[in-house]
């Protein structure tokens, strides 16, 4: 982990996210006695929290599903009830 000043930060900023993107390794930036990081980070798709939805879903308290030929048609259904869901919200 790297650690740069303030004003080294500011003056840089544009190549220090860059750096941290490319290397994936955080930058600190101490102010004082507090801290900053700037760390990477991986926003989910759509998909991904869609999927994570499903199974959070799946996983309310409802019995195990086995892995069977009933298993697509299961997730498919779940996964059309969560949009439906997501669109009433609107």
């Amino acid at each position: 982990m790297k650690v740069i000043s303030v004003s080294n930060a500011k003056s840089k900023l544009g190549r220090v996210i860059d750096r941290v993107i490319k290397t994936r390794e955080p930058v600190v930036i101490p102010r004082g006695v507090n801290h900053v990081m700037i760390a990477p980070y991986h926003l989910p798709t759509p998909d991904e929290m869609e999927l994570a939805a499903v199974f959070r879903e799946m996983d309310k308290g409802r019995e195990p599903i086995e892995e069977n030929e009933g298993l697509d048609e299961e997730i498919q259904r779940v996964i059309r009830e969560v949009r439906a869901e997501k669109r009433r919200r609107k």
